[in-house]
């Protein structure tokens, strides 16, 4: 009896144990850069509160860098300077140096000099309107990026743009936010988190049982998701039409990515662009400006590009992915028809 209750107490130590060495969830949820973040973090109570807490911080910290409604950002400073050159503080120095690398690389599918446009449309204020034809042109005529320019001095980064051009760097913000938070919470020894930063999600590692993530792919027409991924130490961020827009009076859906070279909505024959990749700054900004491109050019430049994994939903309810995904992605909605892209290489 008494080598039994021993071989009891042995059991139950070991139990103890192992559950006391198994990493523990914790959780930060906030608002931010006009959306819903939460950060799940697994390790020790101690490393773990630490790095959320410092995250969070993080976040706030370039939200009001990068905001364009706080009076004392950067960029609302920049777009009120009516085109006077402005010393500007590393976060901004940075995402406008990556965003001018797209905007050339994408041929201007990615322009963070668009925010005139969204503001003419009323997406900075959800007083939504369709602007005359007059407005757009004239408007338009203050989105040339390349106009713009960024210079290193004694004093620091200097960014010049011209009288009327106003730069937003929501399309990157959130992307740029979640590398951030990877980083800290990397730095504080963290070896498995995931983050959902409003329908941005990045992970590090793989789940504490060993399993990868498994993200579900958002669902355009509504329901579940159509379609799961499998990752580990990636993000993946979609873009589409599908919750920001309104009905105009002539009962057409605008949303709220602007094609860059007419100054209207985007109207091709995508519903959404989903990114894999390594960083959330590349998935944040790939997502949009292949979005803006359409099926066929958006494909041709991931052919000629490399680093990320891509999903097109069209809107005549077809799938196309990339090869890369074949071992992970589980397709769970009845599409009209399913394609798997692959490089000629492959």
């Amino acid at each position: 009896m008494k080598r039994n209750a021993c071989l009891v107490l042995v059991v139950i130590f070991a139990s103890l144990l192992l559950f006391s060495c198994k990493p523990q969830k914790y959780t930060e949820s906030f608002n931010a850069m006009n959306t819903f973040m939460t950060v799940q973090a697994y390790g020790s109570e101690k490393k773990a509160k630490a790095a959320l807490e410092e995250a969070k911080s993080r976040v706030a910290s370039i939200e009001d860098v990068i905001s364009t409604t706080k009076s004392g950002s950067d960029l609302y400073k920049l777009n009120h300077s009516f085109g006077a050159s402005m010393v500007v503080r590393d976060d901004t120095a940075f995402l406008f140096e990556f965003t001018n690398g797209l905007y050339k690389a994408t041929n201007g599918a990615l322009n963070p000099a668009l925010y005139p446009i969204i503001s003419a449309w009323g997406f900075t204020t959800e007083s939504y309107r369709i602007p005359s034809e007059e407005e757009i042109t004239a408007l338009l005529s203050h989105t040339d990026f390349s106009q713009a320019e960024l210079s290193e001095t004694a004093g620091g980064a200097v960014i010049k743009t011209t009288e009327g051009m106003k730069l937003d760097f929501g399309a990157v913000g959130k992307g740029y936010a979640g590398d951030e938070i990877i980083r800290i919470l990397k730095e504080h020894g963290i070896k498995s988190a995931l983050l959902d930063l409003g329908g941005n999600v990045q992970v590090i590692g793989k789940k504490t049982d060993g399993s990868k993530w498994v993200v579900g792919i958002k669902n355009p027409w509504g329901g579940d998701s159509v379609c799961t991924v499998k990752i580990a130490d990636l993000a993946v961020v979609t873009s589409g039409g599908y919750e920001r827009f309104f009905v105009g009076d002539d009962g057409k859906k605008y949303i709220h990515i602007f094609d860059p070279k007419t100054g209207h909505p985007v109207e091709n024959d995508l519903e959404s662009v989903t990114i894999i990749c390594e960083r959330g700054l590349y998935a944040d900004a790939l997502s949009t400006s292949l979005f803006v491109m359409g099926k066929d050019k958006a494909v041709e430049w991931w052919y000629n590009n490399s680093g990320f994994d891509f999903i097109l939903i069209t809107t005549d309810n077809e799938f196309y992915y990339s090869s890369g995904l074949n071992d992970d992605i589980q397709v769970i909605y009845p599409f009209n028809a399913i394609y798997a892209v692959t490089r000629d290489a492959e």
